[in-house]
């Protein structure tokens, strides 16, 4: 499981891809990841390397479910929600699919703003970082080099999470669409792990979640899904203020974003 080096480089170009929305790739793009000397990459070093192993002895088995619940295509878990919510709020057809259509192009924006920002800092993944841990230049970092994820590690760089971008993107069109982040929903899981379910009280508590469930899969460290959600939100939030609006709804302020 997350054997490094066992896959080539995985869609390097997917960030010169022409944004649906955004006005580059680089619009929103995180600050980077913490330097391998710092107590914040030392102590996200730890947390992954306890609760994220294949075999871990802290991970419970809800975080195990939560984990294998948001290993599925970020894609089609948020299309789902949007579904499942669009439904359970009464949104006729038109109204679905304006939603579905602003969370879509927001998803797609964040693939191609994360995988940019990935190979721009083309940072290890735990499963690499951890089996070298010695050759780090932290003290506070041991290494393991029989270390394994609990899931499969994708072969793409660590920063930020792409899964995080997504999910940071897709809660913050949800939650402005609405008006209101705080509406409860209940999805089930599909593949690769189907039928595990999951219920939220509201959308940012959904992308928190999925946040978390890279750091107990063991294939992110938690910077990456922190700023990788930030990231996320800042593309959602501008994609809905720029696309599909209703008409008449254009203000100063939102033609000035235009310029960030």
């Amino acid at each position: 499981m997350g054997i490094p080096g066992s896959q080539p480089a995985s869609q390097p170009g997917w960030g010169l891809v022409t944004p649906f929305v955004l006005l580059r790739s680089t619009q929103f793009e995180p600050a980077g990841p913490p330097s391998l000397s710092s107590m914040r990459y030392a102590r996200d070093y730890q947390e992954v390397k306890e609760i994220g192993a294949q075999f871990s002895a802290t991970r419970t088995a809800e975080q195990s479910d939560i984990a294998m619940f948001w290993y599925e295509n970020s894609s089609s878990i948020w299309s789902r929600f949007g579904r499942v919510v669009a439904e359970a709020q009464g949104l006729d057809s038109w109204e679905t699919a304006r939603l579905l259509a602003l969370m879509n192009m927001a998803l797609a924006d964040a693939v191609i703003g994360g995988f940019q920002a990935k190979y721009d800092f083309s940072f290890w993944r735990p499963v690499t970082a951890i089996r070298a841990g010695d050759s780090d230049g932290n003290d506070a970092t041991a290494e393991d080099q029989e270390w394994s994820s609990f899931l499969n590690t994708p072969p793409i760089p660590d920063y930020p999470s792409t899964h995080s971008v997504l999910a940071g993107a897709a809660a913050e069109v949800l939650g402005r669409f609405f008006n209101n982040d705080n509406i409860p929903f209940t999805a089930t899981s599909g593949v690769p792990f189907p039928n595990i379910t999951r219920s939220f009280a509201s959308f940012s508590q959904a992308a928190a979640e999925n946040a978390d469930a890279r750091v107990y899969a063991g294939i992110h460290f938690r910077s990456a899904v922190e700023d990788g959600t930030a990231q996320g939100a800042s593309i959602g939030g501008f994609v809905f203020r720029h696309s599909l609006r209703p008409l008449n709804s254009d203000t100063e302020d939102d033609r000035g974003d235009r310029n960030q």
